[in-house]
C-alpha cells in the first residue's frame, strides 16, 4: 500500500452541527460559496468547488446550516485578526501521533488529536488506528482502507468534533491544552482539507466502543 504524502500543520476554523429541527433545504449557498455533495459511496463532502470535481453529486443544504456557516466564517476571520496582531506568539509545532502502546482514544478530543497527528505523519496505518473496524469483514475492511487512502487528495488543515447530543454547544475544538474528557456520546468528526484556496469537509461518525472513541465512514 502506498504511503501518504506529508501534510501541513492545522488551521483554526469552525462549523456547527445541525439541531434536531428540520429547516428548509437549499441546493447551493451563494453567500459562503460552500455546497454539500454526496459521493457514490455515501461520503458527505462540503466544498467550495463543483461536486463533480470530487466525483459526487450536489445535495440539498439546510438553510439553518448556511446561516451558521456564514456566522462561523465571520468568527474565524475575527480570530485570525487577533492572532495576526499578537507578535509574541511562539512558533507553531507540528503535531505528532501518540504511540500505539498508549492505547485507544478515551475522549472525543483525544480522538481528534490522534487524527490530526496521524495525518501530519502521513501514515495511513496510524490514521486507521482511529477508525472502528469491529464487526467488519475482510472485504469491508479493505474498502475502508481504500477510502482512508483517498482522503489524501489535499492537505488536512483542521479536525473538529461536533457532539450530536449538545446542539450548538457541542462544538469541541481539539487542542493539546484541553485535557477534559468529553464523554457525551456519539457525534460527528469533521476533517477539513484545503489547498490552493479551495476547501472541502468530510464528515465521519464518532462511535464509542468498549470505552474507546473511534470514527467510521
Amino acid at each position: 500500500m502506498r504511503a501518504m504524502k506529508m501534510l501541513p500543520a492545522t488551521a483554526f476554523t469552525a462549523l456547527t452541527l445541525l439541531t434536531a429541527s428540520i429547516p428548509v433545504a437549499m441546493p447551493v449557498n451563494a453567500g459562503t460559496g460552500i455546497q454539500r455533495c454526496q459521493s457514490a459511496d455515501g461520503t458527505t463532502v462540503y466544498t467550495d468547488k463543483p461536486c463533480s470535481v470530487h466525483g459526487a453529486s450536489t445535495a440539498a443544504m439546510d438553510a439553518d446550516l448556511l446561516t451558521r456557516i456564514a456566522g462561523e466564517e465571520a468568527m474565524a476571520e475575527a480570530h485570525y485578526d487577533l492572532v495576526d496582531a499578537n507578535q509574541s506568539l511562539a512558533p507553531a509545532v507540528a503535531p505528532g501521533r501518540r504511540s500505539a502502546a498508549a492505547g485507544c482514544a478515551r475522549s472525543a478530543t483525544q480522538l481528534a488529536m490522534d487524527l490530526r497527528g496521524a495525518f501530519a505523519l502521513g501514515d495511513i496505518n496510524r490514521i486507521a488506528e482511529s477508525f472502528q473496524w469491529a464487526g467488519m469483514t475482510h472485504r469491508q475492511g479493505q474498502r475502508g482502507m481504500e477510502r482512508i487512502d483517498r482522503l489524501n487528495d489535499a492537505p488536512l488543515v483542521d479536525v473538529q468534533y461536533l457532539d450530536g447530543t449538545l446542539g450548538l454547544a457541542g462544538l469541541q475544538l481539539a487542542d493539546a491544552s484541553d485535557t477534559t474528557i468529553h464523554d457525551a456520546g456519539t457525534g460527528i468528526m469533521q476533517l477539513w482539507f484545503g489547498e490552493g484556496g479551495s476547501q472541502r469537509i468530510v464528515d465521519l461518525e464518532v462511535r464509542r466502543y468498549q470505552g474507546c472513541y473511534f470514527v467510521s465512514f
